[in-house]
C-alpha cells in the first residue's frame, strides 16, 4: 500500500499530477511505462499530464536512452529536485542546527546558531535570522520547517518543550510572521522518522520503526508508509516503557523504565557507581573491551536496548528498525548482548526484524523537519490561485 498524497501549499490542485510528481520524487526516475502502470493510467493519460510539466521544467528526461520492454527506445523521467527549496531547521536546548534543502532533502546550505536565551521571542529572532541568511546564499525558500524535543499540536504550537522550558507557545504562527514563510512544526521523532522514511535507512519500508536513545529514549513508527502522529507524540511515552524491573526509578518513580536504563547520563551514572570514577559514553564504550566491570554496565545496557526493540517488533510487527541516537554506540559496543536481549521474549519461532545502526548529525534532523514543511497542507482558497503543477507528500506532520 502507497501513502496517499496530499495537498501541500506550495503545490497546485489535487490531481494525477500531484500523484506522478509524488511517485517519480519518492522512487526516483522511472519510465513512462513503469510510472502508468504503478499510478494505474494509461499511456494517453499519463502523457496528458507529464507534457506540461516537461514544459514547465518540474519534470525532466534522463539523459541517455535505453531500450524498454517493448523493444522501443525511452528515456526515464525525473522531478527536476532544483525547482523547490525549503529550510529545516532542528532546535535543542542551546543550539539551532539549519539547512537549506532542494525537493530531494539534499543540503544546498547549512548554518547553525547558538541559543543564548530560551524565551520564545529569542529563539525565533534566532531562527529568523538564519532563514535570512540561507536565503541569500541559496535561493528563496517555499517552506520553513521546524522540529523540536516536546509536544507540538497540530496548528503548530507547542505544548511543552522541556528544553525549552516552554509551555503553551504558539510558536508556528509567531515563526510565520517573523519570516513571511508557511511554517510547520514537528516533534524531532516525527522528523526524523520522516528523513528516514523518504531518503534514508527505511526507504521503501512500508512498516517501520525508529528508536533513538540519547538525552532519551525516542519511538517514531510508519505503518503502511504514512508516519502515525499524535499530539502527544513529543512526550516520549516510549522512554517510560519498563525493561529492569531491578533498576533505579525515573523522576516519575517507574523503575526500570527505558529512560533511566538506556540514556547516556543514567548510563554514565551507574558506570561512575560501579568503575568509582567518572566515565565519559564514548570511553566507556571503548573501556568495555578491556574491563571486565565497565564491559557488565554497558553489557546490561545493551541487553535492556535489545528486549525494547522487541517489545516494539511485538506491538507494531515492522518490516525493519533503524536504530540511532547520539547513544547508538552502545548498540555497536555490545552487539551480543543487544542480540541476546532482542530474544529474552521473542517467541522462538518469530525471527528478528532486520535492524540497521545509523549515525545521524543535527543537519541530517533538520532535513526531516523540511519534509514537514513539504507536506504543509494548502489552505482552501489555495486552489484557486496555484497553478496546478506539481505534488505529493505523505501525511503532514504538525
Amino acid at each position: 500500500m502507497d501513502a496517499t498524497p496530499v495537498h501541500p501549499s506550495w503545490l497546485g490542485d489535487p490531481s494525477s499530477t500531484r500523484d506522478v510528481m509524488y511517485r517519480l520524487l519518492i522512487d526516483g526516475p522511472m519510465s513512462r511505462s513503469a510510472l502508468a502502470e504503478r499510478l494505474g493510467l494509461s499511456a494517453a493519460s499519463l502523457s496528458r499530464v507529464t507534457k506540461p510539466l516537461l514544459a514547465s521544467g518540474e519534470l525532466r528526461e534522463v539523459p541517455g536512452r535505453h531500450v524498454g520492454p517493448t523493444g522501443r527506445p525511452t528515456q526515464p523521467l525525473e522531478v527536476d529536485a532544483s525547482q523547490h527549496r525549503f529550510i529545516g531547521v532542528k532546535v535543542t536546548g542551546n543550539h539551532a542546527y539549519a539547512a537549506l534543502v532542494n525537493l530531494r532533502a539534499d543540503v544546498l546550505e547549512s548554518e547553525d546558531a547558538p541559543i543564548r536565551a530560551k524565551d520564545p521571542d529569542s529563539v525565533i529572532a534566532v531562527l529568523t535570522s538564519l532563514a535570512e541568511n540561507l536565503q541569500r546564499r541559496g535561493g528563496a525558500a517555499s517552506g520553513l520547517g521546524v522540529c523540536l524535543g516536546g509536544q507540538v499540536r497540530e496548528d503548530g504550537s507547542v505544548g511543552y518543550a522541556p528544553f525549552l522550558e516552554w509551555e503553551n507557545v504558539p510558536f508556528g504562527e509567531r515563526l510565520r510572521d517573523a519570516t513571511s514563510l508557511p511554517v510547520a512544526v514537528a516533534n524531532d521523532l516525527n522528523a526524523l522518522t520522516l528523513i528516514e522514511h523518504w531518503h534514508g535507512a527505511g526507504r521503501g519500508v512500508e512498516n517501520l520503526v525508529i528508536l533513538t536513545i540519547g538525552a532519551g529514549v525516542g519511538y517514531g513508527l510508519v505503518i503502511n508508509n504514512q508516519l502515525i502522529n499524535d499530539v502527544n507524540a513529543g512526550l516520549g511515552q516510549v522512554g517510560h516503557t519498563p525493561l529492569d524491573p531491578t533498576g533505579p526509578a525515573c523522576s516519575l518513580g517507574h523503575r526500570g523504565c527505558a529512560n533511566v536504563v538506556l540514556s547516556i547520563r543514567n548510563i554514565e551514572a551507574q558506570a561512575a557507581v560501579s568503575l568509582g570514577r567518572s566515565v565519559p559514553y564514548e570511553r566507556l564504550m571503548k573501556l568495555a573491551a578491556k574491563d571486565p566491570v565497565a564491559r557488565q554496565v554497558v553489557d546490561q545496557a545493551a541487553f535492556s536496548l535489545g528486549r525494547l526493540m522487541t517489545i516494539a517488533s511485538a506491538f507494531t510487527m515492522p518490516q525493519k528498525i533503524v536504530l540511532t541516537g547520539e547513544g547508538v554506540g552502545l548498540a555497536v559496543a555490545a552487539p551480543d548482548a543487544v542480540r541476546a536481549g532482542r530474544a529474552h521474549d521473542r517467541e522462538k519461532h518469530t525471527p528478528a526484524v532486520p535492524l540497521e545502526i545509523v549515525e545521524v548529525s543535527h543537519t541530517h534532523w533538520a532535513r526531516g523537519a523540511a519534509i514537514a514543511a513539504m507536506q504543509l497542507p494548502a489552505p482552501p482558497q489555495a486552489a484557486d490561485r496555484i497553478p496546478a503543477t506539481i505534488g505529493g507528500s505523505t501525511t503532514p506532520v504538525h
